[in-house]
């Protein structure tokens, strides 16, 4: 008798929750879930419908503009007596379907000399490919208000790849190439590249991060190829704010190189 009251118990128990199921984990019931598959990443409406799918500042397609403030520092030991730089950035983005338009500049400070650095205008569009599969192709210009003897306008184009293995997991790739314009009396000057590849994972709607293997060529002829391993952590605080943090080390020279950096960024509408 007591072991059949015990099993009465237990079921009744679990009745509730085997009433409420939620397949898709969107907060909607499978039997009010007019929209049963809805991906992770995805805001639902009370339905389970999609309203938007939730992405980084940098990949959204509303109509939307954000402002965000950066403090950072790179250290170079190769730069004696000014091994490390500290920056401050600002920079507005508006984004409008699939089109984002940017501007950024900054200032920076070391033992040995402070001022403005270059100003940064760019223009990108977003190009979904498949659904799983986004593309991003831009172009800039980086204006000359660092003060030094032959700095010009550069040109820059800009091109990434995004695949959603699951809405939650993605892998990713971008390579950008500089035109570059500024002239220097001791080093010859030339054209420069970035190309990177990594993985990015939202842990939560809030959480993300990424890790990622970079490769590049300074201007500088006189100078090695660049490689390095990074890592970024962003995280919604609500609807409007959200901050970021990212870390850079280089891996084939056995000096010091390292960029650390910390972002605060507001969602106006």
């Amino acid at each position: 008798m007591i072991k059949k009251r015990l099993l009465f118990s237990l079921w009744l128990t679990a009745m509730p929750l085997m009433a409420i199921q939620d397949n898709d984990f969107d907060g909607v019931s499978n039997t009010l879930d007019e929209c049963p598959n809805t991906p992770f990443l995805n805001e639902v409406n009370a339905k389970g419908c999609s309203v938007k799918i939730l992405r980084l500042p940098d990949e959204s397609e509303s109509d939307s503009l954000v402002t965000t403030l950066s403090y950072g520092y790179n250290t170079n030991e190769d730069l004696v007596g000014r091994e490390k730089q500290h920056n401050s950035k600002l920079q507005m983005s508006y984004y409008k379907e699939k089109w984002s338009y940017a501007v950024s500049t900054g200032y920076f400070e070391h033992t040995k000399d402070k001022g403005m650095l270059d100003t940064l205008v760019k223009v990108k569009h977003y190009v979904n490919v498949t659904p799983k599969l986004k593309l991003r192709l831009g172009a800039g210009l980086k204006l000359p208000t660092y003060d030094f003897n032959g700095n010009k306008t550069d040109y820059i184009l800009y091109s990434s790849l995004n695949y959603y293995v699951t809405p939650a997991l993605s892998l990713f790739t971008q390579y950008n190439h500089t035109f570059v314009n500024d002239s220097s009396d001791d080093i010859p000057l030339r054209n420069a590249y970035t190309a990177s590849l990594g993985t990015g994972y939202f842990f939560t709607k809030k959480l993300y991060t990424n890790v990622a293997y970079h490769k590049g060529q300074s201007k500088f002829t006189n100078e090695h190829d660049i490689e390095s391993l990074s890592s970024s952590l962003y995280y919604k605080i609500d609807k409007k704010w959200f901050g970021t943090f990212f870390y850079d080390r280089e891996i084939n020279d056995e000096d010091f190189h390292e960029t650390v950096n910390f972002k605060l960024g507001y969602k106006w509408w």
